[in-house]
């Protein structure tokens, strides 16, 4: 008989049990008329997003905490980067490397970079 896991800690500690997942995904997702990619390429799964502002919305209206996602992709063996416009500006996960603000944060395998969001807000030239 399986079991659901009924908290994030809980689904953490069955994925830890499992071996890693891979993902193969190549799809357009359309979420409040903002259309962004998601692409998997074994163990990391890329979601680029069209503005820094689908970007913080997709953030602020996540069905888990930040930290929850980050350990919950660890545990999986995967990696997740956020990408606007094709610059990272985010990675959670098995792969993140973590900074001084968010360990301060408390945020997990959260890794930031901020060039990627320096290069996510500065206007294309045309």
């Amino acid at each position: 008989m399986a079991t659901t896991a009924k908290t994030v800690g809980a689904l953490v500690d069955v994925l830890e049990r499992k071996p890693d997942l891979l993902v193969d995904a190549d799809l357009t997702v359309e979420r409040d008329g903002v259309a962004f990619t998601v692409r998997g390429y074994d163990d990391l799964v890329a979601v680029d997003l069209p503005s820094f502002g689908a970007a913080l919305t997709l953030w602020r209206d996540r069905p888990v905490e930040g930290a929850d996602a980050a350990a919950a992709l660890s545990a999986a063996g995967l990696t997740a980067e956020l990408r606007v416009r094709g610059a990272p500006v985010a990675r959670l996960g098995a792969s993140a490397v973590p900074g001084p603000l968010t360990e301060r944060l408390g945020l997990g395998p959260v890794e930031l970079f901020s060039e990627g969001a320096l290069l996510a807000l500065t206007p294309r030239r045309g």
